[in-house]
């Protein structure tokens, strides 16, 4: 693993959710995975919903800083970003850390788990 392969992987499933791509994402992601969306916990079936459904539109993500902390067979990728979002009909822009665990599995890297923190200082001055 290295740190190029999870963040390739972590821009192409945000590409894929950008284009409103689920089945793209779905290959992506782990079967027992879990996401987090400020205070919101969907499974992987979930997730793939309220994007198919456009309850989620991801409209632009704007990432800011981002690494990878590598556990083996574990990885997380961080990033600190400002995503701009239709959410339940309104355009929205959030600063968030995202954390996305990627574990690896035969076939290859999957995202096991997504959790989107929203940033409650200012955007500029917040370290990760």
């Amino acid at each position: 693993m290295t740190t190029h392969d999870i963040q390739r992987i972590s821009a192409q499933i945000w590409d894929a959710k950008l284009a409103n791509d689920m089945t793209a994402v779905a290959g992506f992601i782990a079967d027992n995975a879990r996401f987090v969306h400020m205070g919101i916990t969907f499974d992987k079936a979930g997730e793939l919903e309220v994007f198919n459904e456009k309850i989620f539109i991801f409209k632009a993500v704007d990432i800011a800083e981002e690494y990878v902390v590598d556990y083996g067979s574990t990885a997380i990728n961080f990033k600190k970003l400002l995503l701009t979002a239709v959410i339940g009909g309104n355009e929205v822009q959030n600063p968030f850390v995202i954390s996305e665990v990627f574990t690896k599995t035969e076939d290859g890297w999957k995202l096991a788990a997504e959790t989107y923190t929203r940033i409650a200082s200012d955007f500029d001055t917040y370290k990760m």
